[in-house]
């Protein structure tokens, strides 16, 4: 205070805005309180093991350390009314979320801060909640928890948004732009650690199942350096895992292998193709083992080779058995003679002759024959040498005659009298011969008889020469049973086989059935899948193996198809039809083009997953033919050796979830991830999921949460002939009854 001229008193200062300086001093508290909430949630995301454990702890964070009123996180659900789902949470006002519905669909309930963060991968911030328009379906909701605003933030996975970070303020505009830009970065790198968690986790699984497989695994990086053994590998060859890392795979050759053989391994590898072959290596304590060897090389995205991945079975007992066999066979004391001129690759047939060429240069045999008993009880001759002669001509032995020599040799080897027989054919040649008696010997392969060998001998039954000829004549019996027995006794299975097949074509000895295929969403058959049923009983699956084991497989399909088609005529026009064809069948073009040209209706075909295909560009040629309202679809998804190939090479329009996929869905997660999964490529590519197998309630309810859209089951109508398919099935569960479209 000071004395102004005329004597009075005044003041003298400066006058600073108090509220501006709080607000600074306020702000720069936020800005503190986000950045420690970076730090110390950075310190969770370092350490994390376990993502729900690490959504809970970023979520407590939120609200001990940064002071929020809420923090929760919400993933988003691929379901009909694209829910998002919260997963974790903390704070006074958790309750909140039990009282609200979230939807990230262009709806009311998604047009909120966390539904339009996850459908547009932006930060969403609602400064006062209390007269945010969009806010308007939560606002009574959040005044009663004391919520003033909001800011949620994406959690993105390559642009696109699988969930939300949100975090709630107890006043309006508590967040100011360099608090929200350090959250943007925590929710930034929330994403990044929940997607390095599942990856973790996925790779957590792969290698938890390699080191469980009985095979040995190697994985070796680019330079053929090893990177990675399993157990299995330690227990076969006696290295530990320490042992071999760091090593080439070349520290366990025996030696015994050229270098040709691996040169072109490695020709094979270097230039990205598989390689599979026997490797003789040696254990640490130097004792030799086989191993039935596939190495595949591993590319990056660019196509590069990055690694190789051995998959090795220990074969060594196995391999062992077979040179054990195979050195009996050639140690056989009969006839030595002919087993060098016998080779494992000749035909039944060569096999035969050569054993009767060997069997008579025996002192005083004039002819041999080796005979198989056939289906038909005949004796069909598959080898008859003359001595001296030219090759006889082969003929089958009457009926009556056969069955005697058939129920004859069930009781061992014999000799017998020849005697003029006119009617047998092979009498003239005999009596030319001089032949006075004849030695049979059976043929067996696993004690059943399958045939006999038999001599021909200018001596009586009378003369030692004779008898003296019978032993080597059953050790050649034993012999062709041991060279031929099985190639024999395949194709007796064969013929047996083929016939089945063939008879029941052609008595028609099945029917169709029809299956229906429902709409899940509105419980509406949309379509039927043509089924075969036997009149035997047989089991389909295994009717149409056998048939394609016997050739026969093209010609079940068209006879089966055949029966299908005119039946579904009389189902709904509007239903389309699935029938199940094999991928010959499809190849072949006709008759399948003529079967299913006369059909007015929309066709499916379905090939199984199980079926290989090794010529894709042919294939989706061959179904081109077909024409336009001939459609695709992959049967057994999941469970098939081809994996997805079918379904990326074929770009079917319908994709078949197994069965295997559908059981105890509703606790797997890992087949809901799979399904899930499937349906996103469904979504990219536009095929349509159909679930198979759907037998239960929970099933049914699970699936449609999961959004597929079509099904086929038990629950949903058993496959019934096409007169019964008119009526609706006995239940269905909490569904309402199914309509037909």
């Amino acid at each position: 205070m000071t004395k102004d001229e005329i004597g009075g008193s005044g003041w003298r200062g400066t006058v600073q805005d108090i509220a501006t300086q709080l607000d600074e001093a306020e702000l720069a508290r936020r800005v503190n309180r986000a950045r420690t909430t970076l730090i110390e949630c950075h310190r969770v995301l370092i350490r994390a093991t376990d993502e729900q454990e690490l959504l809970d702890a970023i979520c407590r964070i939120g609200v001990g350390v940064a002071g929020y009123s809420l923090a929760w996180v919400g993933f988003a659900q691929d379901d009909e009314r694209k829910t998002v789902r919260p997963v974790a949470r903390y704070g006074e006002a958790a309750p909140y979320l039990d009282e609200i519905s979230v939807s990230w669909g262009d709806d009311a309930l998604g047009r909120g801060p966390t539904g339009t963060a996850i459908r547009t991968g932006h930060v969403s911030l609602a400064r006062d909640l209390a007269v945010e328009s969009s806010f308007e379906p939560w606002r009574v909701t959040a005044a009663r928890h004391h919520l003033g605003s909001s800011l949620s933030l994406p959690l993105r996975k390559d642009d696109v948004a699988f969930g939300a970070l949100m975090v709630y303020a107890p006043e309006p505009d508590a967040f100011g732009d360099t608090e929200t830009e350090i959250l943007v970065e925590l929710a930034s790198d929330l994403a990044f650690g929940i997607r390095t968690l599942r990856e973790r986790s996925e790779r957590d699984r792969l290698a938890s199942g390699i080191e469980q497989v009985a095979e040995s695994v190697i994985i070796t990086d680019a330079d053929a350096r090893i990177t990675y053994v399993n157990p299995a590998f330690e227990r076969v060859t006696g290295y530990a895992r320490d042992e071999a890392i760091g090593k080439n795979p070349r520290f366990l050759k025996s030696g015994l292998q050229t270098a040709w053989f691996y040169d072109a391994m490695w020709a094979a590898l270097t230039n990205g193709l598989p390689w599979e072959a026997d490797l003789v290596n040696r254990r640490k304590d130097g004792t030799l083992f086989t191993e039935e060897t596939v190495i595949s090389p591993i590319r990056d995205p660019s196509g590069a080779i990055t690694s190789y991945v051995a998959v090795q079975r220990d074969v060594t007992h196995e391999r062992s058995l077979e040179q054990h066999s195979i050195r009996l066979i050639r140690e056989r004391a009969l006839i030595g003679e002919t087993i060098r001129g016998l080779s494992r690759g000749d035909t039944p047939e060569a096999t035969a002759q050569a054993i009767c060429r060997r069997v008579v240069t025996l002192a005083g045999v004039r002819a041999a024959g080796l005979f198989l008993f056939e289906l038909d009880a005949r004796a069909w001759p598959i080898g008859f040498v003359v001595e001296g002669a030219p090759d006889s001509p082969l003929r089958r032995l009457p009926v009556q005659r056969s069955r005697h020599l058939r129920e004859r040799a069930a009781e061992g080897p014999w000799i017998e009298p020849w005697v003029n027989r006119p009617w047998h054919p092979y009498n003239r040649l005999l009596n030319s011969l001089g032949v006075h008696a004849v030695a049979y010997a059976p043929v067996r392969h696993e004690q059943r008889l399958i045939g006999l060998l038999l001599t021909c001998a200018k001596q009586s039954v009378q003369e030692a020469a004779v008898a003296e000829v019978l032993p080597a004549l059953v050790e050649a019996a034993d012999l062709a049973g041991a060279l031929i027995g099985r190639d024999v006794a395949e194709r007796t299975e064969a013929r047996r086989g083929r016939d089945h097949i063939a008879g029941i074509i052609a008595s028609r000895a099945f029917h169709p059935v029809f299956q229906p295929i429902v709409e899940l969403k509105h419980n509406a058959i949309v379509g039927y899948e043509a089924l075969t049923r036997f009149s035997d009983g047989s089991n389909p699956e295994l009717m149409f193996a056998e048939a394609t084991a016997v050739g026969l497989g093209v010609e079940l399909e068209t006879a089966t198809l055949g029966a299908a088609l005119p039946a579904a005529e009389t189902l709904p026009e509007s239903a389309w039809l699935n029938v199940n064809v094999s991928p010959e069948l499809i190849l072949a073009g006709e008759p399948l083009r003529t079967l299913l040209g006369g059909s007015r209706r929309r066709l499916v075909l379905e090939v199984t997953e199980h079926t290989a295909i090794t010529d894709y560009p042919a294939f989706r040629a061959a179904m081109a033919a077909l024409g336009p309202k001939v459609e695709l679809a992959v049967d057994d998804a999941g469970v098939g050796f081809a994996s997805l190939r079918h379904i990326v090479e074929l770009n079917p329009a319908f994709v078949k979830l197994d069965r295997w996929l559908i059981a105890d869905l509703e606790s797997d997660e890992a087949r809901q991830a799979m399904i899930v999964g499937l349906g996103h490529f469904a979504h990219v590519t536009g095929c349509r999921l159909i679930a198979e197998g759907i037998e239960t309630d929970i099933e049914l309810i699970a699936l449609r949460d999961l959004a597929i859209e079509l099904g086929q089951g038990y629950l949903l109508g058993r496959p019934l002939p096409v007169d019964e398919t008119r009526r609706p099935p006995a239940r269905l569960g909490a569904a309402t009854p199914v309509t037909r479209k």
